[in-house]
C-alpha cells in the first residue's frame, strides 16, 4: 500500500471513530471534550499530515470545511442533549450523517485521483 492510500485511510478511520463518538455521547456516553477540540485526532491529521503532505489539493481543503461543520453540528447536538433536548439531539444524527457521508465521498474522490497519480 502506498504512503497516500496509508494516510487517507488513516483519515477515514479517524472519520469513522470520530462519527461514533458523535453517536456515543448521543445515545448516553461521556462526551469528550478533549476529543471535539482542535487538539482530536482527526484535526490532528489535518494539521500534521494533511496540510504537510495534501495541502495543495483542492479536496483536502473541503475535507476540512466539512469537518469543521460535523465539529460545530457535534458541539450542537451536545448543547441540545446537555439541555435534556434528548429527541432534538437525536433527530441531528441525519445531519451528522449526511455530512460524513459528503466527507467520505471527498475522500474517495481524493484517494482515488491520488493513486492513478
Amino acid at each position: 500500500m502506498e504512503i497516500v492510500q496509508l494516510d487517507l485511510q488513516q483519515l477515514r478511520i479517524k472519520h469513522i471513530l470520530y462519527k461514533s463518538k458523535v453517536r456515543s455521547f448521543l445515545y448516553g456516553g461521556t462526551f469528550d471534550t478533549a476529543f471535539f477540540s482542535a487538539a482530536g485526532p482527526v484535526d490532528t491529521w489535518f494539521t500534521t499530515v494533511g496540510k504537510a503532505r495534501y495541502g495543495h489539493e483542492p479536496e483536502l481543503q473541503q475535507l476540512e470545511r466539512l469537518h469543521q461543520k460535523l465539529n460545530n453540528i457535534a458541539l450542537d447536538l451536545h448543547k441540545l442533549y446537555s439541555s435534556g433536548q434528548i429527541e432534538q439531539a437525536h433527530d441531528g444524527l441525519k445531519e451528522v450523517n449526511y455530512t460524513s457521508d459528503l466527507f467520505i465521498a471527498t475522500l474517495s474522490e481524493l484517494d482515488k485521483r491520488l493513486s492513478k497519480v
